[in-house]
């Protein structure tokens, strides 16, 4: 090959060189504030920003339910989906609607599958899998009455068994006896219209664990939430105050640091239990794993098929000290999904 073709090859664009140009299919819904579609916009804005300052071609396409009229435009032998749609309007939990959308017009796109995205959308159901296949994880039992048939573990924390981010969780989640345990059972289901999960709390660090590959895996830094600082052991826990609202104590006070200041021992334990939980949970390309640990056991409390990936996220955290910016991470994915393209698999 000559120095010009090398030359020529350099100058062209990203997209060009890969042979796949990317499509950012996010949702909106009907319900949004004006806030809501600002923050919306400005997280797609910066993923676009991102893939093009590596010369990638991107098309940003938003979609409230009709997910095929949206991609009618596009090939799927030209395209890569980086699929960032979180439900369908007026089904936000929906995250497992689309792939199967996706795959009938032939679509590579980024994440798991419907089937993942289903079951780690049900912890009863992610429970199951993670105990059949070995893996640590708090005793647990769901609950769909205010029946407690014996439960005896306490602290324990009670949980919206079908909700995510952390809706439900607040410090009255952590409760200490049979009396409170009950009570708290049926405000879930009173108020989230579904199942309680009921766990063992395990108090201590929280480590999340963000896990990239197909096959072969790798592990991101490992970020800790450490809540040393309070002494009531009812807040230390990721509640969805922890993580969304900046006027709360929690917010303010839970302290993420990464890379996690762990000893190697532990810290391979701890990786290879979440590598163990994407692979039995059928991740696809990129996950987080949340634990806690116990006696120098790390115990599986969570596993995200579709975690925020947003650049405040902690996947972008993770990935930045492991020296990915927002745009290569975003590639990185996008390059993973792109070996299912059609013709190639």
């Amino acid at each position: 090959m000559g120095t010009t073709t090398r030359q020529a090859e350099r100058a062209a664009p990203a997209s060009t060189r890969l042979g796949y140009q990317a499509v950012i299919l996010y949702s909106v819904f009907s319900d949004w504030t004006p806030d809501d579609t600002q923050v919306s916009d400005e997280a797609v804005a910066r993923m676009r920003r991102g893939l093009n300052s590596l010369g990638m071609e991107v098309a940003p396409v938003a979609v409230r339910r009709d997910v095929a009229g949206a991609l009618k435009p596009f090939d799927p032998r030209d395209f890569v989906i980086f699929n960032w749609c979180e439900g369908l309007d007026g089904d936000p939990n929906a995250y497992d609607a689309v792939p199967p959308i996706l795959e009938e017009f032939g679509f590579a796109y980024t994440g798991s599958a419907a089937w993942s995205l289903h079951v780690t959308q049900h912890k009863g159901l992610t429970k199951q899998i993670l105990l059949e296949s070995k893996i640590p994880t708090p005793v647990s039992k769901v609950y769909d009455r205010a029946v407690l048939n014996g439960w005896r573990r306490y602290p324990a924390i009670v949980k919206p068994a079908n909700e995510h981010c952390s809706f439900g969780i607040t410090r009255d989640s952590v409760v200490d006896s049979a009396q409170q345990l009950k009570d708290r059972v049926q405000y879930v289901l009173d108020t989230w219209k579904g199942p309680a999960l009921v766990e063992d709390f395990i108090d201590g660090i929280e480590y999340n664990v963000s896990v990239w590959g197909n096959g072969q895996l790798s592990v991101l830094p490992l970020a800790a939430i450490d809540y040393s600082i309070f002494a009531d052991y009812h807040d230390r826990l990721c509640s969805f105050d922890a993580k969304w609202n900046p006027e709360s104590d929690a917010y303010r006070l839970t302290g993420v640091q990464c890379p996690a200041p762990v000893e190697p021992v532990l810290r391979r334990r701890i990786e290879r239990v979440a590598m163990k939980a994407y692979q039995a949970l059928r991740l696809r390309d990129y996950g987080r794993i949340d634990i806690r640990v116990r006696n120098g056991v790390p115990y599986v409390l969570d596993v995200n098929a579709n975690p925020d990936f947003t650049m405040e996220g902690g996947l972008a955290r993770s990935a930045r000290v492991a020296g990915y910016d927002y745009g290569r991470l975003t590639a990185r994915i996008l390059s993973l999904a792109s070996e299912r393209r059609p013709g190639l698999t």
